[in-house]
């Protein structure tokens, strides 16, 4: 190929793309789509994942069936500690099926249950039993709620225990440092992120590279498929314009709208979430463009296996959702069965996200992602040697 033909392909390529972006321009709802699905993916799943801090104010009774000194000791202190965090909403029941009945209405999470006794243990030198009566069919409010008791509990143990120590310093006539006793070990614990972080710095980088994949894996058999309906493909093959830039040309269509939107994430993210840049914007945007080469050859082969855009729209549909929850854009890999984690390997959203939350996130340079980058142009050179010599091939169907 000589110099003027590659000029004559991108001057091919860029008028594609205008007129492509001027059809864009002049269509209002798509305009408002494209304002309006980053900020309801954004604000959506921002809050239905939320921060991973644990629920607050979540409704556990108090049943108290030994009323002795230290069954309201426990309970006052119950109720001391939990002010500080408010992760839980006491309500006092006097018997144990009264408990149960507002949990199988729905109206507790669980219950602490005081058994007789327990003051008699505590008095006599034994361990006192503290039922924690969970309703476990709702898995993820069971597992909170059974973390939260068991670190409730845990702290109620401590004070126990210091008041213990300093009861017994005092009978020896000794100055005793009961925390030092009783905790030994301190934790110092220091992040890679400076000041606070929440769920949306782990979900904007991943959601910035997913909205660009379905922009351009959507975006290509709906420009493709619909122009060909509509005759006016036909009339693109029909000029002296190579193969070659109508892919470019729209795909480069599609890179400005989904770089509008990933801007758009970004600015909502920072101004309105409390998401912190630590890294080179200008890197992730480099990434954002080898996400997009590295999906756009799956779009082109959706095309050229489809007769109308509804089937290849469907095929789209098929393989994007997947990649979707698979890539670790909302969760972390870490935490799908290993089968998943093995299938998450050979899908392209899984690098670029990870690269992208390290560049954005960790201030990772080049060479920290050097890895992710070559799979992805790996992955991008392999699907569009497939999908360019097939596209050219449905050209003369």
């Amino acid at each position: 190929m000589s110099t003027m033909d590659a000029i004559k392909i991108l001057k091919d390529s860029y008028h594609i793309m205008a007129k492509d972006l001027l059809a864009l321009k002049r269509n209002r709802m798509s305009l408002a789509a494209l304002v309006i699905m980053p900020i309801a993916f954004l604000v959506m799943f921002g809050f239905i994942f939320p921060s991973g801090n644990t629920q607050q104010n979540m409704p556990v009774g108090i049943v108290n069936l030994d009323q002795g000194p230290s069954a309201t000791a426990f309970t006052t202190q119950l109720n001391t500690l939990n002010k500080n965090a408010s992760y839980m909403s006491f309500e006092n029941f006097s018997t144990v099926d009264d408990a149960k009945t507002q949990i199988n209405r729905g109206k507790l999470y669980g219950t602490f249950i005081i058994p007789p006794g327990f003051s008699y243990n505590m008095t006599h030198g034994q361990s006192a039993n503290v039922i924690v009566y969970v309703d476990n069919s709702n898995p993820q409010v069971a597992t909170q709620i059974q973390s939260v008791a068991t670190s409730t509990i845990t702290g109620l143990n401590g004070m126990q225990a210091e008041n213990n120590v300093m009861e017994m310093g005092k009978s020896a006539n000794q100055t005793v440092n009961a925390q030092a006793v009783v905790f030994p070990y301190t934790p110092n614990v220091k992040t890679t992120i400076p000041g606070q972080t929440n769920y949306f710095n782990f979900l904007a980088p991943g959601l910035m590279i997913m909205i660009v994949m379905m922009t351009v894996m959507t975006g290509i058999p709906e420009a493709i498929s619909k122009e060909k309906e509509m005759g006016t493909f036909d009339g693109m093959l029909s000029a002296p314009i190579n193969q070659v830039s109508i892919i470019l040309g729209k795909t480069t269509a599609l890179c400005v709208r989904g770089f509008a939107q990933c801007i758009l994430i970004l600015v909502l993210a920072m101004l309105f979430f409390g998401v912190t840049i630590q890294g080179s914007i200008m890197l992730a945007f480099v990434m954002l463009i080898l996400g997009i080469f590295s999906f756009v050859g799956i779009g082109i082969v959706a095309v050229s296996m489809s007769e109308d855009q509804a089937s290849s729209t469907m095929l789209v549909n098929l393989l994007m959702f997947p990649m979707m929850f698979l890539g670790g854009v909302f969760y972390p890999i870490q935490q799908m069965p290993w089968f998943m984690q093995t299938i998450s390997q050979f899908i392209p959203l899984t690098y670029a996200a990870d690269a992208m939350r390290k560049i954005m996130l960790l201030n990772a340079g080049i060479g920290d992602v050097f890895y992710q980058i070559i799979i992805l142009v790996a992955f991008g050179i392999v699907t569009m040697a497939i999908a360019v010599p097939l596209f050219r091939r449905s050209m003369t169907r």
